[in-house]
């Protein structure tokens, strides 16, 4: 189940990419670099030899690729000495098989569709993790709603949260992007649209429900019936003198 999840954070990034010609691939490695953008700019998909992670390393040092890398917790020990770890995520996943409970629609949460929405879902999603989100790639990645679909959350006309759920090529739903903004925290929000995503997983028919957890998140996750099942690392590329 570990690598279904991280597979699922890998292809909507990979999809990301395409939608908006920001993509590359190699046989060693796959990137979204981006600019203008801190989201997702990343090095993914590493192929687990030493000469791979040498040869990121060292189009990262040249400018050529993002500077962060996301991996496997196991396969980051071989490249300690040259990055520094930014941020751990926990694999999360809810097994739909038995799930039964669709929840109804609160009328808070809406599907973005316009360019506008876009952009304040760009907006709030930054507010929220704290780095920059670009409203055109938002855009260009909820126009096929087969695929994705990015939500908002609004209350008396003021947008509080965000989230996006990705319909992978394993008929898995991936979560993404789930967060709320500072002064809106504290009341359920996360979790009403975690709901939210769940129904549409189950409307989507999809195998189960995955996600990559923030410590902060994983408790709600847990309660909504979420199981770990492994640990991402985020790592920053250092120069090389």
């Amino acid at each position: 189940m570990n690598d279904k999840i991280t597979n699922n954070l890998f292809e909507f990034w990979s999809y990301i990419g395409q939608q908006n010609n920001i993509y590359t691939h190699s046989p060693n490695y796959k990137a979204v670099s981006v600019s203008g953008s801190d989201w997702p700019k990343r090095i993914y998909s590493i192929e687990d030899k030493i000469e791979s992670y040498n040869e990121v390393i060292r189009l990262s040092n040249l400018d050529l690729l993002p500077s962060i890398i996301t991996l496997d917790k196991n396969k980051a020990q071989a490249i300690h000495d040259k990055t520094q770890l930014l941020f751990t995520q926990t694999n999360m996943s809810l097994d739909l098989k038995n799930y039964t409970n669709v929840n109804a629609k609160n009328p808070n949460i809406h599907q973005i569709e316009t360019k506008a929405e876009a952009l304040e879902f760009a907006t709030i999603a930054s507010q929220s993790f704290g780095y920059k989100v670009d409203g055109e790639i938002i855009y260009n990645i909820c126009k096929d709603s087969s695929r994705v679909k990015n939500f908002i959350y609004k209350e008396k006309g003021k947008a509080y949260g965000c989230g996006i759920v990705y319909f992978d090529t394993d008929n898995n739903a991936g979560f993404h992007m789930i967060g709320t903004i500072p002064d809106g925290r504290g009341k359920g929000i996360g979790k009403s649209i975690t709901e939210r995503l769940i129904d549409e997983a189950i409307i989507n028919n999809s195998n189960h429900c995955v996600l990559n957890a923030s410590k902060m998140g994983e408790p709600i996750y847990e309660r909504l019936g979420f199981v770990s099942s492994g640990t991402l690392e985020n790592r920053i590329i250092l120069k090389i003198e």
